[in-house]
């Protein structure tokens, strides 16, 4: 089976521009809307549903419900059992995944033309017949509960942990999709039951669609196996509460023993996905430290040797966003590189990119964003996670148009308006105690805190 969906993007990837038709962009009889792509080089068909929300609409004390919620999804429905119903799905030469991201959860597949309508006709089933069974509510719980314990082996996954806690403290942001042991031992069958009421509606959902079908086709296929959808209210974002900005600079060191190598991240909340700065930020972000050639990269790593890899992200939310910068460098330079990187950032902010640093991040950024959408299934998948974002509809279509527009003082101010270098969090995951006073000891570091790395 995973031979045949390797097999199957390999060819979607061979498919040729000529064979592809226009975007079409519809809705269902029920209102629910659909991006279509068509591609006609090969008999594949792609399936994706999305809907608006994630983990930030956990309740309090419920943390990974939304995980939970979506993955039991494939745990059977009102007509078959989980057996049954992932043998009618190997059965259509295929795979259904669900997928929880922070602002939206999403349900989908790739299946063979001839198979797209009893493959449908699943989905609409998956989604519109759930039986959230109680044994298997348990056995994905204890599931998810490994997953989390495997994240704190993980240096790298410990440390994207801690940072999102940190840089959300007691925000519905500063969880990930698994919650945490504690939570998840405290829900029940009826919470998974009442957040698919909530959340899986028709007012939530957004269909992408790509590969060998016309829209005609499509819109009667999903208007029928999506009828039963249930109605409901959409996700309501103005409800999720402003962050909360850090103060000062302050440093938890996660205690791991014996670590050689440190996980780094310093960062702080930023803008949202939707704010037109965005583009001027992701410009600049580029040329600091978003390529191997960069400004971060060539003084942590090309200078001094202290770390593989130095880079700067803009990470995007509904609300808040936020921005890290990160190094993974050997335990004897960590105090070193989170010197340097702090004094890189605080410049990169004050002083400003130089003209020459903006325009080659912005043929880099320019000529690699045709790769992002070479493909059908790609440039859906962008087109969907605008809309999820809250982007312009037209976001993927002027990105580019918006970056060559952008003058070298605009990006530079927008990078002094958004960006802080004296009010952010650090993430060390690290063996803490030789490297406590060598950090705390470090100009504009107005705090060090040890937590061991086993701690919720």
């Amino acid at each position: 089976m995973r031979r045949l969906l390797f097999s199957l993007s390999l060819l979607a990837i061979a498919g040729t521009p000529a064979a592809r038709a226009a975007d079409h962009r519809f809705e269902l009889r029920t209102g629910v809307p659909v991006i279509l792509v068509e591609e006609h080089g090969l008999p594949i068909v792609h399936v994706s549903l999305h809907f608006s929300g994630g983990p930030a609409f956990d309740p309090p004390g419920k943390e990974g419900l939304t995980a939970l919620t979506n993955r039991m999804l494939m745990r059977g429905t009102a007509k078959r059992g989980r057996a049954e119903l992932e043998e009618a799905i190997e059965s259509l030469g295929t795979e259904l995944y669900t997928g929880t991201q922070t602002y939206a959860t999403s349900l989908a597949g790739t299946v063979l033309r001839r198979n797209l309508e009893p493959f449908l006709a699943l989905v609409g089933e998956v989604l519109t017949e759930p039986s959230f069974p109680e044994g298997e509510v348990e056995k994905v719980k204890r599931e998810m509960a490994a997953e989390l314990e495997a994240a704190r082996d993980d240096d790298g996954t410990l440390a994207a942990i801690w940072f999102r806690k940190l840089v959300y403290p007691g925000h519905p942001y500063g969880h990930i999709t698994l919650g945490s042991a504690r939570s998840l031992e405290g829900l029940t069958r009826q919470d998974v039951a009442a957040h698919y009421a909530r959340f899986y509606t028709r007012e939530n959902v957004i269909v992408g669609i790509s590969g060998a079908v016309k829209r005609e086709e499509m819109q009667q296929l999903l208007d029928t196996h999506l009828a039963g959808l249930p109605t409901g209210a959409a996700a309501d974002w103005n409800a999720i509460p402003k962050v909360r900005k850090p103060e000062k600079r302050r440093v938890v060191l996660v205690d791991k023993g014996d670590r050689s190598q440190v996980q780094l991240l310093i960062g702080h909340p930023a803008l949202p996905a939707d704010d037109p700065d965005a583009y001027a930020i992701q410009l600049a972000t580029t040329a600091f430290g978003g390529t191997f050639t960069a400004r971060l990269m060539e003084e942590v790593r090309v200078k001094r040797g202290w770390s593989y890899g130095a880079y700067a992200r803009l990470g995007a939310e509904r609300v808040a966003g936020y921005y890290t910068l990160s190094a993974a460098p050997a335990q004897t330079y960590a105090d070193q590189t989170l010197d340097l990187m702090l004094n890189e950032y605080r410049k990169f902010i004050a002083e400003g990119l130089t003209d020459e640093e903006i325009e080659f991040a912005r043929g880099y950024l320019v000529n690699s964003f045709a790769f992002s959408i070479e493909t059908p299934s790609q440039r859906v998948g962008r087109l969907v996670q605008a809309r999820l974002l809250g982007r312009p509809d037209d976001y993927v279509d002027t990105f580019v148009q918006r970056i060559k527009a952008l003058t070298t003082d605009e990006v530079r101010d927008a990078v002094r308006r958004h960006l802080d270098a004296d009010n952010l969090v650090v993430v060390m995951v690290c063996t803490a105690p030789p490297l406590r006073d060598k950090i705390a000891a470090i100009e504009g570091v107005a705090g060090v805190t040890l937590r061991p790395y086993t701690e919720e």
